[in-house]
């Protein structure tokens, strides 16, 4: 009874640990998709409902909803680089949070 007790033990170990890696992976492999950037709005399309900003690399990104947007303000974005990461021509936002509004 005690050998069957202990080889289920080890076969539950060996599982756990088997799935906690998986996970891991995972988890990693998220994390090489996601990046944040920090965009300064440019210009807002009211009729379009879409905000245009754009990144200190010079690179332009859009996204809907004008709603509370200034032109002006700061937005950090939540990018996805869509499995690509030698280009950005493809990424998505994914999240967008308003970052402040810098006065010179």
């Amino acid at each position: 009874m005690k050998k069957i007790i202990v080889a289920v033990l080890v076969i539950a170990a060996v599982l756990v640990g088997l799935f906690v890696g998986l996970n891991l992976n995972k988890t990693e492999e998220v994390k090489n998709n996601v990046y944040p950037l920090t965009v300064v709005i440019i210009e807002l399309d009211r009729e379009g409902d879409i905000v245009t900003c754009v990144d200190g690399a010079d690179n332009f990104w859009e996204f809907y909803g004008v709603e509370d947007w200034q032109t002006g303000d700061y937005v950090s974005l939540l990018m996805d680089d869509n499995g690509t990461p030698e280009t950005i021509y493809d990424d998505v936002i994914t999240m967008t949070l308003y970052a402040g509004t810098f006065e010179s």
